[in-house]
């Protein structure tokens, strides 16, 4: 039970985030494939991106969502959406870190993997999970179409 009276599971309330996250991933234009992970009480989702569809030229990109609610109803969210494809290797995280202040930080490493990720500071501008999904989709797009 937590300080209202009522129960807070947090395994089945990130399970409920991540499930509607899947379902906005699913109506964007460019994900051809969303899968929670493992099906029976999700973890993080798995979304197959066809960044063709945006004019660029990269193979197996994905994007990971990772979604934990804290253990009860007042934690900060902790979550990621992390973008990978043949060439990068980037996302933006909502968690404490060593490599900056404050909860929100954008990480990136080039190539296949090998070099130490960088580090710099984000301010998330919402923690709803359903606006985030149009949010930072539109950031993986600036950000690969930059490059």
């Amino acid at each position: 039970m937590d300080e209202e009276g009522g129960s807070n599971d947090p395994g089945e309330a990130s399970h409920g985030v991540l499930w509607s996250i899947r379902q906005e991933l699913e109506r964007h234009p460019v994900v051809t494939k969303a899968r929670g992970f493992p099906s029976e009480s999700f973890t993080e989702v798995v979304a197959e991106i066809a960044v063709e569809r945006w004019g660029i030229g990269r193979e197996d990109a994905t994007l990971t969502v990772r979604w934990f609610t804290g253990e009860t109803r007042e934690s900060k969210p902790e979550f990621s959406f992390h973008y990978s494809d043949d060439k990068t290797d980037f996302g933006w995280h909502h968690e404490p870190n060593p490599h900056v202040d404050g909860w929100g930080h954008f990480q990136e490493r080039s190539g296949a993997g090998e070099d130490d990720y960088s580090y710099e500071p984000f301010t998330f501008p919402s923690e709803n999970p359903s606006r985030l999904v149009w949010e930072i989709m539109a950031h993986v797009s600036a950000r690969i179409q930059s490059e």
